[in-house]
């Protein structure tokens, strides 16, 4: 893994943890340095998208013809970015406040599926957001495979850094009568909503997910 340049005691060099984390997440952002835009400037790119992680590298989806989730991303280095947070720290000072958060960075090189590896993978992407979904819905189209693209960012190690701020927090070296303490903060499902077109009743894969509390 990466080493931290400042507050080093908070990275983790567990690969267990890292993985952990990353399974509990479904949201990052791809970063990209010097992209030519259509405008003709070169300027950073940076791309929020959904992700899982399967064994050892991070899976993301996009249009085949959409830029660094594209094919036209084969052989970009990249940083991926993986934030949560957990707590609100409310210090006697503003400028002792802080977050409790677990984040995780990712460098690398993204390589696209190969297009006969899409279908597998796309799948997989499915099952691993929403476990037992594919089973409840119909098969993806070719036209669908064709128009989708998968590309993937090995975790290796040497290229990874997760760091977690937590614990309690710190009694002051001067006297305040300030309030003092963490607040926590939590993303949790909320009741499944129906579409108003839909007759069908709510399945497994959504109950269940729903029943894991979020992250």
């Amino acid at each position: 893994m990466e080493k931290v340049t400042r507050k080093y005691g908070r990275q983790s060099t567990a690969r267990a943890a890292l993985e952990e984390f990353l399974d509990g997440q479904w949201w990052g952002v791809l970063s990209v340095g010097d992209v030519a835009r259509p405008n003709g400037k070169i300027r950073p790119l940076a791309v929020p998208t959904l992700f899982v992680r399967h064994e050892d590298r991070i899976l993301i989806h996009g249009s085949t013809g959409a830029g660094t989730l594209g094919v036209k991303g084969a052989g970009r280095q990249v940083a991926f970015c993986v934030t949560a947070m957990d707590a609100l720290v409310v210090a006697h000072s503003t400028f002792d406040s802080s977050v409790h958060y677990r984040s995780a960075v990712i460098y690398g090189e993204v390589q696209p599926a190969e297009r006969e590896d899409r279908e597998a993978l796309l799948g997989r992407f499915s099952e691993l957001l929403i476990p037992g979904r594919t089973a409840e819905v119909r098969a993806m189209l070719p036209k669908e495979i064709a128009a989708t693209n998968v590309i993937s960012l090995p975790i290796v190690d040497g290229d990874w850094v997760y760091k977690v701020n937590g614990g309690p927090l710190a009694e002051p070296d001067e006297e305040t009568t300030a309030w003092a303490g963490i607040v926590p903060f939590s993303v949790t499902y909320g009741e499944p909503q129906r579409a108003e077109w839909s007759t069908a009743e709510l399945p497994d894969s959504v109950r269940a997910m729903v029943a894991t509390g979020g992250t």
